[in-house]
């Protein structure tokens, strides 16, 4: 974050989470900077309201995003003339095209123009609470495997995704937080290029419904996700690992993240989005379509 100081950027707005606003990590940013002002984005999720907001209040066209995916995303949106990503989460979000908000209660996403400059730094992420960085660490293990058996997979998504695939298995094993950041950005961009399938939508649709973290909808869904696409999968997934959903299981438990959508909804609410489950995963990449009836039983094995 030093080279912030070479950059020379003129009247910088910084643009960052609830929980940094007043850290020692802003203080330090800010020595280097000297911004016109502090500004705190959108909650989690990126509600369309707030992220309103906040485009009424960028009115530099230099902006810094300090934090995670909901808040790097939202600047992005916003669209300023210089965007400069600092992230503190592993949600990758720093390295896309394209950018989530919330939208009557369903994850939306649209085409914008990336940050220009990414500034990785292993002391940022320091800051952030170990919850937080495990789950998002599970989210981009979820961008690579996704992307690994996606319809839309090629030869270089494929390359992108068996490297990021690794870094994220030795960033969870052995706690090196350069190796997480390497890997977030190999499997961000697989995911880019490659889409989605049967896990992210389930983030899209339960995340904002029931207030779940990304990184957590990742958690409960993921080991599911490949279940239910092993038969199409398995061919591309021993790309990755010789048993992936075994792996990514055996380290949710390392790191006491294997959640269920019990402890967040009630099954008969969570039962509610089926259709749309069943209509969302049948218009992303996932390799296997989906029925009604499938969605129902997938979500019940989410309890």
């Amino acid at each position: 974050i030093e080279k912030l100081k070479e950059l020379e950027i003129k009247h910088p707005i910084i643009v960052t989470t609830k929980s940094l606003i007043n850290s020692e990590l802003i203080l330090k940013i800010n020595e280097y900077i000297k911004a016109d002002k502090i500004i705190q984005g959108p909650s989690q999720h990126t509600p369309e309201n707030e992220l309103e907001e906040l485009e009424t209040l960028i009115t530099s066209k230099s902006v810094i995003s300090i934090g995670g995916g909901s808040v790097i995303d939202a600047v992005k949106l916003a669209n300023p003339y210089l965007h400069i990503a600092i992230p503190t989460t592993l949600s990758g979000a720093e390295h896309t095209a394209i950018a989530g908000f919330t939208k009557e209660g369903i994850k939306v996403s649209s085409k914008v123009k990336p940050p220009d400059i990414i500034i990785l730094d292993p002391e940022v992420i320091k800051y952030t609470p170990e919850w937080l960085l495990n789950s998002t660490a599970f989210r981009a293990l979820d961008h690579a495997i996704e992307a690994i058996y996606s319809t839309r997979a090629s030869p270089f998504t494929d390359a992108l995704s068996i490297e990021g695939y690794k870094y994220m298995i030795n960033c969870l094993e052995k706690k090196d937080l350069l190796q997480c950041q390497i890997g977030i950005w190999l499997s961000s961009l697989a995911f880019m290029y490659a889409g989605r399938g049967l896990s992210h939508v389930f983030g899209y649709i339960f995340g904002p419904a029931f207030n779940i973290p990304h990184g957590i909808t990742s958690c409960i869904s993921l080991p599911k996700a490949i279940e239910f696409n092993i038969e199409q999968a398995k061919g591309k997934l021993s790309l990755l690992d010789n048993d992936v959903k075994e792996r990514i299981i055996g380290l949710m438990k390392k790191v006491n993240l294997m959640e269920k959508l019990s402890k967040y909804a009630s099954l008969e609410n969570a039962l509610k989005f089926s259709t749309l489950l069943a209509n969302l995963t049948n218009n992303s990449e996932n390799p296997r379509k989906i029925s009604v009836k499938d969605a129902e039983m997938f979500i019940k094995s989410l309890f």
